[in-house]
């Protein structure tokens, strides 16, 4: 796999490919789990990737719900949140969950599925750590980590994408959290 970075900043989160195990009946190698593409641990095997879904119907951002992309449980794995409120902003489509803080000032997680039809993973902003790119099974990532959060995102065309952000956390925590959130809706996002 390729990656380029636009500042020589180390990785901040120490996060593994899931493994796809091989079962003694049937001959194979072990190979990254699809649809994540960062991690400490490289692919102990060469996979060739797929060839993006044509577009057409069901690959538009626009038909895309963000809210629909995780799960309230999804979330609650890392702190009771809030059921989630969709938002305009500008001209991206967002979805947020808050944290439900009850009486506690502790620093809690937000996260956030935004839809951006106007902006591919290269335009993605440095948040201070530089920037990641990375191209798997013929999608293009893109990840982002700042002093209080990160972001994945997810391209659709060159020209959207669909980010997974987590902040309100110290940028270890935040890219943990995002790694797997990620996992969980790439496979949800459509190939432009």
């Amino acid at each position: 796999m390729h990656f380029s970075r636009a500042a020589a900043v180390p990785f901040v989160a120490a996060t593994a490919f899931v493994l796809v195990a091989c079962s003694q009946s049937e001959g194979g190698t072990a190979e990254p789990g699809r649809g994540h593409p960062f991690g400490s641990v490289a692919p102990t095997a060469a996979s060739s990737p797929s060839s993006p879904e044509s577009s057409g119907a069901g690959s538009s951002l626009a038909e895309l719900d963000p809210c629909s992309l995780l799960d309230v449980n999804d979330i609650e794995k890392y702190g009771p949140v809030r059921q989630p409120l969709p938002e305009q902003v500008g001209s991206a489509r967002t979805c947020q969950w808050l944290p439900d803080r009850g009486n506690t000032a502790a620093d809690m997680p937000t996260t956030f599925i935004i839809l951006r039809e106007n902006g591919g993973v290269r335009d993605l902003p440095d948040m201070g750590q530089g920037v990641q790119y990375q191209e798997l099974d013929g999608r293009e990532y893109g990840r982002v980590a700042g002093p209080s959060g990160c972001v994945i995102a997810i391209g659709v065309t060159d020209e959207s994408r669909v980010d997974v952000q987590v902040t309100g956390v110290d940028a270890s925590r935040a890219c943990e959290m995002v790694d797997e959130l990620a996992r969980l809706v790439e496979p949800k996002v459509p190939h432009g």
